[in-house]
């Protein structure tokens, strides 16, 4: 057993595919499938079922799995320790996120501040397009965004992006919700249902198209506090809207309160990333955050 597989086990675990951890790890996909049968012949229990759909790991390999991170996340400080050994970093990281986005970034503010303990953060949510214009006014120093791909040299021009993912735009609802147990819902059919939803340009585009194609489409609301679309959710049965990566970040999602549903039909690309300011000499405390949210997720 060593470290490669290790990370390649758990990039598998992440993606849920092999193929996606392949191209992740920019290795081939018979190295990581081998990997792992050797792996598991190694520790003499299988850790994932494998099939055309993916690869999802098995109930008891969890806890093999949460060592095994434990061993890459101390392999991984001890690289840190060495590279910034010596380093001091002050002062204060202002940053703002789509909704969804906030979870995922906690866990990195977490390791930041135990690593520099007089680092301060500021931490909001907003659209994309006010957090561009908040990057822009230096209101904030680091920004979480979501665009469709194709607009974005129009929202970006003088700024820099540093790309983490990419999606199209999926239905949400509450685990009681009778559409719960689909996996996917047609345009048509969400003609039908009662929609609450963010106050988003991505969400009122989508909308807007959606009602061109199968006619006007009942929105309840739009709100600004992504907590208020959760409890719609849970209170009312309605329907959310929203890009894959907000939702899979969302605690609700993750204790499988809620469900992702698939919008069938075609789509715009949707790009999510950091924005920032383009500099000759990136702030430092935005390079390291970048470098550990990079690790983290």
């Amino acid at each position: 057993m060593n470290l490669e597989q290790m990370m390649y086990v758990l990039e598998v675990e992440k993606t849920k595919s092999i193929t996606i951890a392949a191209e992740n790890l920019s290795v081939t996909q018979s190295t990581i499938s081998q990997a792992i049968t050797r792996l598991e012949h190694e520790l003499g229990v299988k850790l994932f079922n494998r099939s055309r759909n993916g690869a999802y790991l098995l109930e008891h390999g969890k806890s093999i799995l949460d060592k095994m991170r434990s061993v890459v996340d101390t392999v991984q400080m001890m690289k840190e320790d060495a590279q910034y050994i010596g380093e001091s970093i002050q002062g204060e990281l202002r940053l703002s996120a789509i909704p969804g986005g906030v979870p995922g970034i906690i866990p990195t503010i977490a390791s930041m501040k135990k690593r520099y303990p007089d680092l301060k953060f500021e931490l909001s949510e907003s659209s994309a397009r006010s957090i561009i214009k908040d990057v822009r006014n230096k209101e904030i120093d680091l920004g979480l965004i979501a665009l469709y791909t194709d607009d974005m040299e129009n929202h970006l021009q003088g700024l820099h992006f540093v790309p983490i993912d990419e999606g199209v735009m999926h239905a949400c609802v509450n685990h009681t919700n009778r559409l719960a147990g689909k996996k996917s819902i047609t345009m048509h059919e969400l003609k039908h249902e009662t929609l609450v939803l963010f106050n988003d340009e991505l969400v009122d585009q989508f909308v807007t198209q959606l009602s061109q194609a199968v006619g006007e489409v009942d929105v309840l609301f739009r709100t600004k506090n992504s907590e208020v679309v959760n409890a719609a959710l849970a209170q009312l049965n309605a329907v959310t809207i929203g890009h894959e990566y907000s939702f899979t970040h969302d605690r609700s999602v993750l204790h499988h309160d809620f469900t992702i549903l698939k919008i069938e039909g075609m789509q715009r690309v949707i790009s999510i990333g950091w924005v920032m300011r383009e500099s000759k000499s990136t702030n430092l405390i935005v390079r390291r955050f970048l470098d550990r949210f990079q690790y983290e997720g």
